[in-house]
């Protein structure tokens, strides 16, 4: 496992635009890098989850603190695929 890049604040933005910004950093690392996204609690969560996980990547839930959820995700896929 290699350390993490980046870690980047997703909680100010609504469905799709929290995972348009995850692809945006992610398309940006290297194959294996991680990344740390920081996303509010709820709907917002599994929706990260799924569409990254969709594209290829490897998504986790690694904390919730207050109303904050922290997702790990390694670089997997290089080619991301359109949603």
């Amino acid at each position: 496992m290699s350390a993490v890049t980046e870690t980047v604040d997703l909680t100010l933005y609504g469905c799709p635009m929290h995972y348009i910004k995850a692809r945006e950093a992610i398309a940006g690392m290297a194959l294996e890098q991680e990344i740390l996204l920081l996303v509010n609690n709820g709907s917002a969560v599994e929706e990260v989850l799924t569409s990254l996980r969709h594209d290829g990547q490897q998504a986790e839930v690694e904390s919730t603190h207050g109303l904050i959820t922290t997702i790990r995700v390694v670089k997997k896929c290089q080619k991301l695929v359109k949603p």
